[in-house]
């Protein structure tokens, strides 16, 4: 597989009168909804000529088995050599960005905080029990600024095949055209160019965002990765992938989500919800059956595209010279085998070795998911420390 994270700025914005594009976030502040349309992103992925059939066979476990085992690449392969293809993509991505009314010094730094395999904004900008869960709310109160926006697939961005293009390289093309724009001062509103921007991200997209500030280092000045790890003794893709109990959508809940064809999946049931992203005693049921409401459908595609694993193994010494935070959870079943403690920091300061402030730990009493856990509050306190002590 290849695949070029080349991307046109050819991009337009519109300001839409719904600032929240149906979101509801609870905080004086001034926020502008937008809808971003892009195109001439350019990738290059080729299918072998079975995969379609062998991605149609979901209902088979041994799928995601194949999937996870660690020689996959040699024995499962669903994707050719290099091939000399490109696709271009048109996408419509919808966003919203948020500044406090009363300035206190922070409102400059925006925050662009990006959701993880299976969530729109939501997970950031939590609908129920704002002040014990909602991260947009949270960095509004100390002062800083913030974009949030949906994925290509989900929330209210296009729809496209779940079986369609190389999601992970495309999406890495859009949150750099999307940071290029902001560094610009182009969604930011009253604010204008902003002194600086920092990346917080979860689980895949904290992926995504290691691969984009590789291959592009300059462009954020500080990155808070969650829900990653980069010891592959302890990190368990099985767990993230044959947990969640993954079902072709609308063999789940028929008719729920029309337009969507079998390539994108959804959580059977809210078992595998709680086993792989929760800890127990550590959640309340009430947001646990949220988050079951709000999850949104994940196309296999991402599953095949992305290579979290490749990037873990063997990350090498990255360039990026910003600020870097890594937290992870205590009980974070997928990446550390349900124990983060004292497994984290040496091989993740290694990775980051040219950033100008390193900070790695494992948040105590949850599972991966931390924003929707009892604690959430504490993790976020701990980010906006971070930020302040150095300088974002």
């Amino acid at each position: 597989m290849t695949t070029s994270l080349n991307f046109c700025l050819n991009a337009s914005f519109v300001h839409k009168n719904d600032p929240l594009n149906g979101y509801i976030l609870v905080l004086a502040a001034t926020c502008l909804g937008f809808v971003t349309f892009m195109w001439s992103f350019k990738s290059t992925v080729q299918f072998r000529g079975n995969v379609k059939r062998r991605l149609l066979r979901l209902r088979d476990p041994r799928f995601f088995e194949n999937l996870a085992r660690r020689n996959a690449s040699t024995v499962f392969k669903l994707i050719s050599g290099p091939q000399n293809t490109t696709s271009t993509g048109n996408y419509s991505i919808s966003a919203t960005f948020c500044s406090t009314k009363t300035s206190n010094g922070h409102e400059k730094t925006v925050l662009v905080p990006t959701p993880g395999l299976g969530f729109d904004r939501r997970y950031w900008a939590s609908e129920t029990n704002s002040s014990a869960y909602n991260f947009v709310d949270y960095a509004l109160s100390m002062g800083y600024s913030i974009f949030i926006y949906d994925s290509i697939g989900t929330g209210k961005s296009t729809k496209v095949s779940g079986y369609s293009e190389s999601r992970f390289a495309n999406a890495v093309a859009i949150l750099a055209s999307l940071t290029t724009y902001l560094k610009q001062g182009k969604y930011t509103g009253n604010i204008r160019q902003p002194s600086k921007i920092v990346h917080v991200c979860y689980s895949y997209e904290s992926v995504l965002t290691h691969t984009l500030v590789t291959k592009y280092s300059t462009l954020s000045d500080g990155v808070i990765l969650t829900g990653i790890g980069y010891n592959t003794t302890t990190t368990s893709f099985p767990a993230f992938f044959e947990g969640p109990h993954l079902s072709i959508a609308d063999t789940v809940s028929p008719g729920r989500y029309p337009g969507r064809d079998s390539g994108y999946l959804a959580y059977a049931d809210a078992i595998g919800n709680l086993a792989t992203f929760f800890h127990q005693g550590s959640f309340d049921e009430e947001i646990l059956w949220y988050t079951q409401d709000v999850a949104q459908l994940v196309a296999v595609i991402e599953f095949v595209t992305g290579s979290p694993l490749s990037i873990i193994s063997n990350p090498g010494v990255l360039a990026f010279a910003g600020s870097v935070m890594i937290i992870t959870r205590k009980f974070d079943v997928g990446n550390c085998a349900g124990d983060c403690n004292d497994i984290l920091q040496h091989l993740t300061q290694e990775v980051f070795g040219n950033a100008r402030a390193f900070e790695a730990f494992s948040h105590l009493g949850c599972g991966h998911r931390i924003n929707f856990n009892f604690n959430a509050t504490g993790a976020y306190g701990a980010m906006m420390d971070f930020m302040t002590k150095h300088g974002l």
